[in-house]
């Protein structure tokens, strides 16, 4: 069985994925946290396979979470899940995510990309 953290800063957009991604509990281990230490907290306890993540995040933003993902959990697929497009953030999250997806995503999308 698959685990994928998704990692963002709202509640209410992680409570959806949870509605959202309820019909793969059987295939998949989701797993939710509201920020990148959160995350990285929950990677220790937890590996993970995925991580997917949003990129504009108070603390420690999307790439830079990626960023740590990957030195530290080299085999985690890394996944961008963002509405904000600007370009130097954009740019940031090239060397650090294996996928960029844009908000709203519609679910079999991001099904498909995980």
């Amino acid at each position: 069985m698959k685990r994928i953290l998704f990692v963002d800063d709202e509640p209410s957009l992680l409570e959806g994925l949870r509605r959202m991604l309820r019909p793969q509990r059987a295939r998949w281990d989701v797993m939710f946290a509201n920020g990148g230490e959160a995350a990285l907290r929950m990677l220790e306890a937890h590996p993970c396979d995925v991580v997917v993540t949003d990129m504009r995040m108070p603390g420690m933003d999307g790439a830079q979470l990626l960023e740590q993902v990957r030195d530290r959990f080299p085999g985690v697929v890394r996944i961008v899940l963002s509405g904000y497009c600007e370009m130097e953030s954009t740019l940031r999250a090239v060397p650090v995510a294996h996928q960029f997806l844009q908000k709203p995503c519609d679910s079999a999308s991001l099904l498909q990309s995980i």
